[in-house]
Parts: structure tokens; C-alpha cells; sequence
């Protein structure tokens, strides 16, 4: 198993990867931290196409991150090289992912 730790600073209403599993798939933490000036709503998930949600694979929907805020999601459980994938109504909110590849 390799740890792994990887993250974005997302602009507003644009799903960004926040990192990519492992060829054997991974498990991981997501952190979100709201560093803007109003409240975020945020989105969360695993896809296999680059910054592109599977709806069947959300996590998170418009769950509400406060001011200065943070929040952790866990256990993400990603297959083989399959891309986590954050999304957030307003900018300067940073999604890191930490964990382990299989």
C-alpha cells in the first residue's frame, strides 16, 4: 500500500478531480475546508471519467459548509484508478483526499 494525499482549491460551480485512485483502487479521507466569505454547498464522489460525476457514485449533495468551516468524509473507497471528484457553489474551497492505494 502507498499513502497518497492530493487536493484542489475548487472555483465556484466547477467540478475539479481531487485526485485519482491508485491502478488498484484506493481508500481515503476527504477534507473540505471553506476558505471564502459566504457559506458553500459542496458536491462529492467517484467517478471513472475525468471531473465527471457517476450519480450512482455520489457521496455528498449540496451539504452546506459554513464560513471558515470544515468538514471530513470517510471511508472513500475508490476502484482502480477511478477519479474522486468534488464540486462547491462559491470559490476558495479547498477538497483534500488522503488515504491509501491498494
Amino acid at each position: 500500500m502507498a499513502v497518497k494525499i492530493s487536493g484542489v482549491n475548487l472555483s465556484a460551480n466547477t467540478t475539479a478531480n481531487i485526485g485519482q485512485a491508485g491502478s488498484n483502487g484506493g481508500t481515503y479521507t476527504v477534507h473540505i475546508l471553506n476558505r471564502g466569505t459566504s457559506s458553500a454547498f459542496v458536491q462529492l464522489g467517484v467517478g471513472d471519467s475525468s471531473a465527471t460525476f457517476d450519480t450512482s457514485q455520489k457521496l455528498l449533495e449540496n451539504t452546506s459548509v459554513g464560513v471558515n468551516e470544515s468538514i471530513s468524509f470517510s471511508p472513500v473507497v475508490a476502484g482502480g484508478s477511478d477519479y474522486v471528484i468534488g464540486r462547491s457553489t462559491v470559490a476558495n474551497v479547498n477538497m483534500v483526499m488522503m488515504g491509501h492505494d491498494e
